[in-house]
């Protein structure tokens, strides 16, 4: 933000910028359905009741757990367009991943999940070193 005499001014936003916001909105909702799905399957709402929280083994507890906390934090954070929220978010993404290249007899019908994760971390990437490339020749291009 600049402080002039006139009052407090937000600096305005770039192209690269205002997508970079609306990907992380996409980000927040895929993180929310996720988490919910993880909420749904360990109180045994979905899958039938063979995602319920006393029948699975401890690592998948661990995991399941995890990422049914995670994911709803991190979209909150996703969609508030915080630092925190994406950090949550790489950290789920990448558990989640972990998860689908170790534990391969739980989550063999999750690739789908896994695929799409790796995409939103490159797209993340992308994004904000596009981002990051255009604030630069913005401030270059500022007498």
């Amino acid at each position: 933000m600049v402080i002039a005499e006139t009052g407090l001014h937000q600096p305005r936003k770039g192209t690269i910028e205002r997508v970079f916001g609306f990907f992380l909105r996409l980000l927040a909702v895929y993180a929310l359905i996720s988490g919910l799905v993880y909420w749904a399957g360990l109180t045994g709402i979905a899958g039938g009741g063979q995602w319920r929280f006393d029948l699975l083994a401890p690592s998948v507890r661990i995991v399941f757990t995890t990422l049914a906390v995670l994911m709803p934090a991190a979209a909150l954070g996703l969609w508030l367009a915080t630092r925190w929220g994406v950090v949550l978010w790489v950290l789920a993404a990448t558990a989640e991943i972990a998860a689908y290249m170790f534990l391969t007899g739980t989550y063999s019908l999750r690739a789908g999940i896994a695929g799409a994760n790796m995409i939103g971390l490159i797209g993340l990437v992308l994004m904000a070193g596009a981002t990051l490339i255009e604030r630069r020749t913005a401030r270059i291009a500022a007498p």
